[in-house]
């Protein structure tokens, strides 16, 4: 007969299982999104036309690749992707791909219609009142009509792309769906274009990478899929040499900060506790109290830093994607050293380089 230990382990077993699998589905994102580090934007000018002294137009080509996990390829239904400033914003003149829909029928459909109608008046009578005279009657009426059409039609479309622009028309979105043609994994570019400054020559863009759709969990049950991810882009004015080399220090700087603070997280982490100490007594307090007190701690983890309780969760992510230099100033004062050199490297790239964007 099976006891209550026994039960117990089993319980901790098959919890410790969930868990596990739980973390291998968690740390493998359905879809993975990749931006270049940085990018170009090229004036254009209208054949034609004379440039404007005052403004003038850049384009700027966002290449977007995505790679969906395989057990993933066919529940994914949507891909969208917002392009915006993140400091300094400027107007959009135009941007593509626009809206578009498609059908799997090519060519036009042959519809008929076939419609009929009928009427029909029916009396009869019979009259045996008088015994020498009987008297009856029967009438019957009847109209019948028939009607066809044949003509053709544009068959039913789905949406492929649908665009537009965003935040007061400073930005654009651009939504993607799969067809029997298209697929959404793969790269793909997004086109946009600003009036800016004529002395323009530099910025910072925001791409947000969005992925949707819906896994069937169990039967009938689903669950939503929801992966997002944003970068921050610097850009350089083709063909301008400072603009290049500040957008290139920008990302110089990005990389080494993050670097910085993934050193100190792995050496402020508490080292795990090897398979060969676990001690089984641990089920034994469970089962007297019924709680997992009986766990020993490492001895380190109360030596750690205080750097990670006092800084937001994902601070380093936070001071690069909001674009505000006082950020850095707000918590400087409980950064460890090597963290702060690194914070005021890149505020200090991200500067010069802002300056380009008049």
């Amino acid at each position: 007969m099976r006891g209550p230990v026994f039960v117990l382990v089993c319980n901790l077993l098959a919890i410790s299982t969930c868990c596990s699998v739980s973390s291998v589905i968690a740390g493998s994102p359905p879809v993975e999104f990749d931006v270049p580090a940085m990018l170009s934007a090229r004036e254009i000018v209208a054949l034609g036309s004379a440039p404007v002294s005052s403004y003038k137009t850049i384009e700027i080509i966002v290449p977007v690749t995505s790679e969906i996990r395989a057990a993933d390829r066919k529940h994914i239904s949507e891909f969208r992707f917002d392009v915006s400033w993140n400091r300094k914003i400027f107007p959009v003149v135009d941007y593509g791909p626009k809206s578009q829909t498609t059908s799997h029928i090519e060519g036009l459909v042959a519809v008929e219609q076939s419609h009929d109608s009928g009427g029909g008046i029916s009396l009869n009578a019979n009259s045996q009142k008088l015994e020498v005279l009987a008297l009856s009657g029967k009438g019957d009426f009847s109209v019948r009509k028939s009607q066809r059409k044949s003509f053709q039609e544009i068959p039913d479309h789905q949406t492929l792309v649908a665009s537009g622009t965003i935040k007061r028309g400073t930005g654009a979105f651009f939504r993607f769906h799969p067809s029997r043609t298209e697929t959404l994994e793969g790269g793909r570019d997004v086109v946009i274009a600003y009036r800016v400054a004529r002395d323009w020559r530099g910025g910072v863009l925001r791409v947000e990478c969005r992925a949707t759709g819906e896994r069937k969990v169990f039967g009938s049950i689903t669950e939503p899929i929801d992966v997002a991810e944003a970068f921050i882009v610097p850009l350089y004015l083709d063909g301008d040499q400072q603009s290049l080399s500040a957008a290139t220090d920008f990302v110089r700087a990005e990389i080494n900060l993050k670097q910085t603070w993934r050193s100190l997280q792995t050496d402020t982490r508490p080292k795990k506790q090897s398979h060969s100490t676990f001690r089984w007594p641990l089920v034994e307090t469970a089962v007297q109290g019924f709680t997992l007190a009986g766990f020993s701690r490492d001895s380190e983890s109360s030596s750690r830093p205080k750097v990670a309780s006092q800084l937001p969760d994902k601070w380093v992510h936070r001071l690069i994607q909001s674009g505000d230099d006082r950020y850095l100033a707000r918590y400087q004062s409980v950064l460890p050293s090597s963290v702060q050199t690194s914070a005021a490297v890149f505020v200090s790239a991200r500067q010069k380089l802002m300056e380009l964007s008049k």
